[in-house]
């Protein structure tokens, strides 16, 4: 099989073949769970987390133990088996990653939900799941306890009010009896999480990942051209409900990386930690970094322990990336791309590619272990490099399929096991991948994933609409925020201000629309569906004007 050096390209089969070599992966057929594969390296007093207010540090050994007795309380306490779902309601800890560990080792499957998400939408997504209970925080206590599952606090103190008390508190698992507790065979084909993702369609789904789905992910991130070395300095301020999250805290484990944890965003405070802890790399999303280009109290803090910047969920600009280098000139700039179908892995930016800079606007080049295709959209042939087409992924990371939803599971996985990730994009002759657009026409708002069908479906619910559209209108700050194009019905006077209101009545923050224009006619292809792309460059165009 010939297979081009420089894009790994196979012009026999169109596949593209990733460059890297992945870390270290036991064979598919070894009975191991992602916990188990994290403790093999006996890494002892390296410390693993450091609560990133408080300073208090958990080392492998202690984080180790920590999982074990847990994992006790959880078999003794709670009756967790294998194959039972618990689902974590809160904001970044420790205490989060310690339980999905414990969760794991006893075989069973963790559910994250988004905080900002409704209680209709969370009572969807448990009963989706089918969640045995919820860990959570006092601040989500009432979203918790109105999914109607037993409730226990990870942290805080209970309400005094004797019907609001959870049935149980994270400290109680800690007096688990390590004799009492069954051995757990887990499988890599046994599933690990379930995380909610849109898809490539506008309804969420439940994307199942398996133990083997996570030590595939750990091993792209501990190959050799993508951990820079041992003892980095990990910020983890990407929630640990999201995929891109979850999956760092996990892989900088299997990277032997200290991890400072932050419960959520406070700029101040992100600033003062990466000054404190000495943070090398710092795994971000585009606001974020955009707020660090352009801030001037940033220049009051020591960012020079900054060797590596890692960008994810959306592309950025050339010059955002020239400011970048001005002002962190100790940092090497990296992006990736990937989908929670795939462990938030896809593509990679190597440690060692001093090259990247040359390939301004890509997302890296494909992972470690992974094969790719780029396939025409009107032909369904692959193409070779430079050319265009709907990106492929294949390789141990991809998902095992989406719970209790056969037909969109083989709408997106194919028989022969590729993803159909619904980006468009190319890579180029060095190997290097470029998303040009979205197929699949999701809105993402901050890292946050917006269907646009949802919202049109609330729309339509409103006397005053004839009829609309939903697109993604960029924006410096968000990315994308969504933007409703509406029919009014005849003779109505609706305006802007009432639109964005009856939305924001009924969705949860992240999916408010926040722009909107008035139309005489949506425009619709000859069988009835919606043109956006033809609203998107009609925004444009009146942005340009």
């Amino acid at each position: 099989m010939e297979v081009d050096p420089r894009s790994g390209y196979c012009s026999r089969n169109g596949v593209y073949y990733s460059m890297m070599v992945p870390g270290y992966m036991p064979p598919p057929n070894q009975a191991i769970g992602i916990a188990e594969f994290l403790f093999a390296p006996k890494r002892g007093d390296a410390v693993a987390f450091v609560d990133g207010r408080t300073g208090r540090k958990l080392t492998f050994g202690e984080l180790e133990e920590a999982v074990r007795v847990v994992a006790a309380g959880l078999w003794q306490r709670i009756g967790i088996r294998k194959s039972d779902v618990v689902c974590i309601l809160s904001s970044n800890s420790v205490e989060f990653q310690v339980l999905f560990l414990a969760i794991a080792s006893l075989g069973g499957i963790l559910t994250t939900m988004n905080p900002l998400n409704t209680e209709a939408d969370l009572k969807k997504q448990i009963k989706l799941a089918g969640a045995k209970c919820i860990f959570t925080i006092p601040e989500f206590l009432a979203k918790a306890q109105a999914t109607g599952l037993p409730v226990a606090l990870i942290e805080g103190d209970a309400p005094s009010s004797e019907e609001n008390k959870p049935f149980l508190h994270y400290s109680d698992l800690l007096l688990g009896d390590l004799k009492n507790v069954q051995r757990v065979q887990v499988s890599q084909d046994d599933p690990a999480a379930i995380l909610f993702s849109s898809g490539t369609t506008g309804e969420s789904k439940g994307v199942v990942l398996t133990h083997r789905n996570l030590i595939a992910m750990c091993g792209v991130l501990s190959s050799p051209r993508v951990v820079r070395g041992l003892n980095e300095r990990v910020l983890q301020l990407i929630p640990m409900f999201h995929v891109f999250g979850l999956m760092l805290g996990v892989g900088n484990l299997a990277c032997g990386s200290m991890v400072v944890v932050l419960p959520r965003f406070d700029f101040i405070e992100m600033l003062s930690t990466i000054q404190k802890y000495k943070i090398t790399v710092f795994p971000l999303v585009p606001p974020i970094l955009l707020m660090m280009i352009k801030q001037d109290v940033v220049r009051k803090y020591d960012m020079t322990s900054l060797l590596r910047i890692n960008c994810g969920a959306a592309p950025l600009l050339k010059e955002q990336l020239d400011q970048c280098a001005i002002r962190f000139p100790n940092a090497k700039f990296a992006q990736g791309y990937g989908l929670t179908e795939s462990c938030a892995i896809g593509s990679v930016t190597p440690a060692d590619g001093a090259e990247f800079a040359d390939h301004f606007g890509s997302a890296g080049m494909i992972a470690p272990g992974l094969e790719a295709m780029v396939v025409d959209t009107l032909t369904n042939k692959p193409v070779p490099p430079t050319q265009q087409g709907e990106i492929w992924l294949r390789g141990p990371v991809i998902m095992k399929e989406y719970l209790g939803n056969p037909k969109a599971t083989t709408e997106t996985i194919d028989k022969d096991g590729w993803l159909h990730t619904g980006d468009l994009g190319y890579l180029d002759n060095d190997g290097y991948l470029y998303i040009v657009d979205r197929l699949k026409e999701l809105i993402k708002y901050k890292a946050n994933q917006v269907a646009p069908a949802e919202l049109e479906s609330i729309l339509l619910g409103h006397p005053g609409v004839a009829d609309c559209a939903v697109i993604p209108f960029p924006d410096d700050e968000a990315g994308e925020i969504p933007m409703a194009y509406i029919v009014r019905e005849p003779g109505g006077a609706l305006t802007a201000g009432e639109v964005m209101k009856y939305v924001a009545e009924q969705v949860a923050p992240y999916k408010k629309i926040r722009k909107v224009a008035f139309i005489d006619a949506i425009p619709k292809s000859a069988a009835g569906k919606t043109e956006r792309r033809k609203l998107v460059e009609l925004s444009r165009l009146r942005s340009r004007l």
